[in-house]
């Protein structure tokens, strides 16, 4: 019988420091920290959460909403408890997150440093995100399957997903009347445009459906034609071997 007494005297004495810890008849802890983009712009609006690592029932995730100027402050945290904090949105998503440990009783941990999101992707299309308050892509796609990048103004149309030779490009690109036609060969520059390093599996926007590495650029012809590399981001040339020829996207300016 004591022995059980003192099993209880041991769990009730657990139950007083954990309640305390937590705010019943005692502080709690808290965060504060700031959200920018990857302009280093404040972003205003966005839900921040706080999720223990090794949750504690009740206090598993915590969440606050930053300011105009990007800044956030979120208490109720278990104190001394390891967080992972992150933004969240219905409208996208990115992988930026900050694990910490909360403050002592009381006391509020500061991040040293703004949280930034480097990138952003839709949740609906996968497409890169410009606008983290509204949500809206750089790329929009048309039912015709017309790709308008808000960025440089330009009408994107990727061609058959498989390696052609440059005359053959050159001849789908011609004959494309896609959205009334009007398309021509992108220059170097114009495929350099959609270069993104670590974006998609192809190092661009996912929107642009292709299993191509290389794609033809003017300027060129039977001879002397060349291309764009996604893989490195520099020029390509096409190998003997038709298979690993580069793929074909047509570009105009927008009607």
């Amino acid at each position: 019988m004591k022995h059980v007494s003192r099993q209880v005297l041991t769990l009730l004495l657990a139950l007083t420091v954990i309640l305390s810890a937590c705010g019943v008849g005692g502080k709690q802890s808290a965060v504060e920290g700031k959200l920018v983009d990857w302009t280093e712009k404040p972003v205003s609006g966005v839900k921040i959460t706080a999720s223990q690592v090794q949750p504690i029932k009740g206090y598993e995730q915590f969440e606050a909403v930053t300011k105009s100027d990007g800044t956030f402050r979120m208490g109720g945290l278990f104190p001394s408890f390891q967080y992972v904090v992150k933004p969240w949105s219905d409208k996208w998503t990115c992988e930026t997150a900050v694990r910490l440990d909360s403050a002592p009783q009381g006391e509020t941990a500061i991040l040293p440093s703004p949280m930034v999101i480097a990138q952003a992707f839709s949740t609906g299309s996968g497409s890169l995100i410009i606008d983290l308050g509204t949500g809206k892509t750089r790329f929009t796609v048309s039912l015709e399957g017309v790709i308008a990048d808000a960025q440089t103004g330009l009408d994107w149309i990727v061609g058959p997903d498989r390696g052609t030779n440059y005359a053959h490009a050159e001849q789908w690109v011609a004959a494309c009347n896609v959205a009334a036609g009007g398309w021509r060969m992108p220059t170097q520059q114009e495929l350099r445009s959609l270069y993104q390093q670590g974006v998609g599996e192809r190092n661009m926007d996912p929107v642009f459906n292709t299993t191509g590495w290389l794609l033809w650029a003017e300027p060129g012809d039977s001879s002397s034609a060349w291309g764009f590399n996604f893989g490195n981001g520099g020029e390509g040339w096409p190998d003997r071997d038709p298979s690993s020829f580069p793929r074909v996207f047509g570009v105009r300016s927008p009607r």
